[in-house]
């Protein structure tokens, strides 16, 4: 008797199981079927980044030759959709999904700039807060840190590796200021004060940084980055004392950072 019900329960299991994938079998077909109500596409704009638009984002799709709206879910290839966006030049990561009611969602995050780099021969990019070259676009242009001067870092040479890849790589980095340019823009962007007062980087003849601050006209003469953190708290006492005493902002001509514990200033002849 025993070995009857547990046949019996057995058997039920099994049809339940087989009804169950036959259902599943039909709601994937339905889904399949489904049609596509609508694109609906994010664009994040942080920090005022206007690269790309929505209509943008559709034109690139569009472009593809992808239809979406009144297609079957089946027929959207969402893989390759999302590989094309995110390679891009100035996006930083897209994502593509659609939903069970079949709305195809988009979310796209742009790249944001960092510093803009000028090189010797005038050849002009960015480089992103993620330590990658990126073009300039004739769309928009954001305001952000101009690094300039001795560098002969050109975008061709170097945009398909991060700033972190030539380090690793020595000989094409021997010569390169971009992990230096890199660097010094992650700080400055990550302290208000500097982001507000520190308006242009320049390369010299010694391949040493000069900062070109927005208020007065000294040149600050920084080096290299190694103790960074000790020469920027040397020319934050420099600024609250030249601030704070009058007359004596306008005395120096040039304040030389690169000695440690100390600030070399040259007066105005």
């Amino acid at each position: 008797m025993k070995k009857v019900k547990k046949i019996a329960l057995i058997t039920l299991w099994s049809l339940l199981a087989a009804g169950l994938l036959i259902s599943m079998g039909f709601v994937n077909k339905e889904q399949d079927s489904l049609l596509c109500k609508s694109l609906d596409i994010k664009v994040n704009q942080d920090g005022d980044l206007y690269f790309l638009n929505k209509m943008d984002i559709a034109e690139l799709i569009h472009q593809r030759g992808d239809s979406i709206v009144n297609q079957p879910k089946a027929t959207v290839n969402i893989v390759a959709i999302e590989n094309a966006l995110n390679s891009h030049e100035n996006i930083a990561d897209a994502r593509v999904y659609v939903t069970i009611d079949g709305r195809v969602k988009v979310d796209v995050k742009q790249r944001r700039p960092l510093l803009r780099v000028i090189n010797t021969i005038d050849d002009s990019y960015y480089i992103d807060d993620e330590g990658k070259l990126m073009p300039l676009s004739d769309k928009y242009t954001t305001r952000v840190l101009i690094a300039n001067g001795n560098i002969s870092d050109s975008y061709v040479m170097h945009y398909k590796r991060s700033v972190k890849d030539m380090v690793k790589d020595n000989k094409a980095g021997k010569n390169s200021m971009l992990d230096e340019l890199y660097a010094m823009g992650v700080y400055i962007d990550a302290n208000p004060f500097w982001k507000a007062q520190i308006q242009e980087i320049y390369i010299n003849e010694d391949k040493d940084m000069e900062l070109v601050p927005l208020a007065g006209n000294q040149k600050i003469i920084f080096g290299d980055t190694s103790a960074m953190e000790e020469k920027f708290n040397k020319l934050l006492i420099f600024y609250q004392q030249g601030l704070n005493t009058t007359g004596w902002w306008d005395k120096y001509s040039i304040i030389n950072l690169k000695f440690k514990n100390q600030i070399v200033c040259t007066k105005k002849i």
